[in-house]
């Protein structure tokens, strides 16, 4: 990589600063981070073509943040695409924020018949270690999860 791309330079946009601070990229190293949390992202995905009802569907994103407050991306995205049926022409999907939370939750949680209520804290465990987060199932199952919905979604579940 050239030099010129590994430097950059700062100006203020308020006049009167007429400092230039030349910036350097320091290495990213994820040795020196920890897990701090489970964060799922749920946005609302492309229609399915072949459904002529009504119907809405969302993806569900998973990230681990780091003590830094970045995340990285665990790959073990989920979906659901929800129908109607009957009614009428205007079609609601009028939810409490707390059912659609429970719903997310629901569908992320491990696919183990025999235990349902778990997160599938191994596979996390090993997703992370994939990415050269060193974190086993125990770290991960005592932090805190978030659920965070898109504004559209929140616009279509009427909160």
């Amino acid at each position: 990589m050239p030099e010129s791309d590994e430097q950059g330079s700062y100006a203020p946009i308020r006049q009167g600063a007429e400092r230039t601070e030349i910036l350097h990229r320091l290495p990213f190293d994820l040795s020196t981070l920890s897990v701090t949390g489970l964060v799922i992202i749920c946005e609302r995905d492309d229609p399915v073509p072949e459904n002529t009802r009504p119907h809405m569907s969302m993806k569900m994103t998973q990230y681990l943040r780091l003590s830094d407050d970045s995340m990285i991306r665990l790959d073990m995205d989920r979906g659901v695409t929800v129908s109607r049926h009957g009614g009428g022409d205007v079609v609601s999907w009028k939810q409490p924020a707390a059912a659609v939370i429970s719903e997310v939750l629901d569908l992320v949680r491990n696919d183990d018949a025999a235990n349902p209520d778990s997160f599938p804290w191994e596979a996390y465990a090993e997703a992370a270690q994939l990415r050269g987060i060193s974190v086993d199932a125990d770290d991960l199952r005592g932090l805190p999860h978030t659920v965070l919905l898109s504004d559209e979604l929140t616009e279509i579940y009427e909160f």
